[in-house]
């Protein structure tokens, strides 16, 4: 831009990506988090975060996709749409309910 100095911007190159990172690509930490709703107590509400979301509560313990899926399926809980939560439990959750019938054979499925 005319009249901006760049000599504060730095010029050194990153380095190169580990071979694993070339190989895999940029990777989520795996895992979920429930924040508990009304006071925490029993099934209540809640939401569900990735576990590197800003709005996940700390010291919460982590979730397998098994238990985050189970714990999605209460009806009081919701997945946070704001962080990759909803973007990788939601498809789970339906594709299940829309591959095999959904609840009523036992499959895991909205209720």
């Amino acid at each position: 831009m005319p009249g901006v100095s760049y000599d504060d911007v730095p010029t050194t190159r990153l380095p190169p990506p580990s071979t694993e990172q070339q190989i895999l690509g940029e990777r989520q930490p795996s895992g979920w988090v429930l924040q508990k709703l009304d006071g925490g107590r029993g099934p209540g509400r809640g939401v569900i975060h990735a576990v590197d979301c800003e709005e996940a509560p700390a010291g919460t313990p982590l979730l397998p996709l098994d238990q985050a899926l189970d714990a999605a399926e209460h009806p009081g809980t919701r997945l946070w749409s704001l962080c990759s939560a909803a973007a990788e439990l939601d498809p789970v959750l339906k594709g299940f309910e829309h591959d095999f019938g959904g609840s009523e054979n036992g499959s895991r499925g909205t209720k």
